[in-house]
């Protein structure tokens, strides 16, 4: 774009000694301009990205919004730079010819990239970038739509009841995909069935609405695809497991069936790929394809990826925790046939369900074939409680006691799995490791 088209975009005029500069995308991070971005400066809490606007300039920014009068040539003034931003957003989203949109409590970072991975064997596919899933982060998103893209696969995440809504009116994806719902963030929500709203308003709009057949009581659907293990899914889960090698899983589809293997250890990839087999259903695409690239597949960092230290196997899946996905994760480290050790960090946000849903979680544990478990948090002292008259288990006050234990069973070539809410910063526990 040039900046006399984001001008026009807006119904504005721009400087006319600047109006044929190029524009080579948006940044709302003064510190990540690069020669021909344009700022989009935005009003916070703790401070006013107004205030890095000389800063952008000097690190070549062809230009940048300002809510006030601008004082050099390559300002454009509006009256509300993220809007501003939004309407450019929206328009750029014309130029996709399907977009897919995601939420859910757990998995929808996962399944956008494996989804975008696998729609990349037949697509050119621009999808979400980072943490950005949210009112600042999707119009950011969308306005660095490049010229060739011709999917877009879109996360949408939500603290309250409107956030989805507000998201999907902004981004009109076609296909719409409900991943999963739990008690991730009823602290925000204020009850489970307000998570069931917020998230249910991804299917306001669209051609097909994509979600578990458990689920489907609670929606009104008429064009729907449905996954899960029930008999009644259009996409039916046949098994899932994890092997020496990685996860293999079977699907049912159209009464064929097709096999599925990833080299890493997480269960819900099979879930994850139930949704890109739906997506791909809806598209007209070759399953068996899709299936056969996925086996190239590699988990990004926090997400399930392997390490490797000495004797010691790290899975890091560090990026955050709700209760659906440490139950996959205390699932998947079951079914390792290794010395497994799980160290867990408190899940955050679940407010009055805190206690109960931690007490859970140990119940699970405790049931499980894991060999040792330590816990770290004032929450996860009630997962402790329940585990550790049974289970080897530790609750730990620092960091550098969890690895002081596990490299005690280092000559055990243990399985390590580590994950915790994001404010927990479990990656620490990783990194102590891999330096020890």
């Amino acid at each position: 774009m040039k900046i006399k088209d984001i001008a026009s975009i807006l119904g504005i005029k721009a400087h006319k000694t600047v109006e044929n500069r190029s524009v080579s995308s948006f940044q709302i991070d003064s510190r990540k301009i690069k020669k021909g971005d344009f700022f989009v400066p935005l009003k916070g809490s703790k401070t006013d990205g107004h205030l890095f606007i000389d800063d952008a300039l000097k690190k070549g920014a062809s230009g940048y919004f300002t809510a006030y009068q601008p004082q050099h040539p390559e300002g454009l003034q509006v009256q509300d730079t993220l809007e501003a931003l939004t309407q450019i957003g929206k328009h750029r989203r014309k130029l996709l010819n399907t977009a897919v949109g995601i939420t859910g409590t757990s998995g929808k970072t996962t399944t956008k990239e494996l989804l975008s991975f696998a729609l990349s064997e037949f697509f050119s596919v621009y999808s979400t970038y980072g943490n950005y899933n949210n009112e600042i982060g999707v119009p950011l998103v969308l306005s660095n739509i490049p010229d060739d893209a011709q999917v877009g696969v879109f996360e949408f995440g939500a603290g309250k009841v409107g956030d989805i809504s507000y998201l999907v009116n902004m981004a009109q994806p076609e296909i719409r995909v409900l991943t999963s719902v739990g008690y991730g963030h009823t602290e925000k929500f204020g009850s489970f069935e307000n998570v069931v709203k917020g998230k249910g308003e991804i299917f306001e709009g669209g051609e097909i609405a994509i979600l578990p057949e458990s689920l489907l009581r609670f929606y009104d659907l008429k064009k729907r695809i449905t996954f899960g293990t029930e008999e009644s899914s259009d996409v039916r889960i046949l098994y899932k497991k994890i092997t020496q090698q990685g996860t293999e899983g079977a699907f049912q589809i159209r009464n064929r069936t097709y096999d599925l293997f990833i080299p890493a250890y997480n269960l819900s990839l099979v879930d994850n790929v139930a949704v890109v087999l739906s997506v791909a259903l809806y598209m007209e695409l070759d399953l068996s394809r899709i299936l056969d690239r996925l086996k190239e597949y590699q988990l990004p960092e926090g997400r399930g990826r392997l390490l490797k230290h000495k004797n010691i196997t790290i899975i890091d899946d560090t990026y955050n925790a709700n209760p659906l996905s440490v139950r996959n994760a205390v699932e998947t480290l079951h079914q390792i046939p290794s010395f497994k050790i799980l160290v867990l960090g408190d899940m955050l946000e679940l407010g009055q369900y805190s206690e109960k849903l931690h007490r859970q979680i140990g119940q699970l544990i405790k049931n499980s074939s894991i060999d040792l478990c330590i816990f770290y948090g004032k929450e996860m002292k009630y997962a402790y409680e329940e585990v550790c008259k049974i289970r080897r288990s530790f609750f730990i006050k620092n960091k550098d006691e969890a690895v002081s234990i596990i490299n005690q069973y280092a000559d055990s070539s243990p399985v390590v799995l580590v994950k915790g809410s994001r404010g927990m910063k479990m990656e620490e526990v990783i990194q102590k490791i891999l330096e020890s």
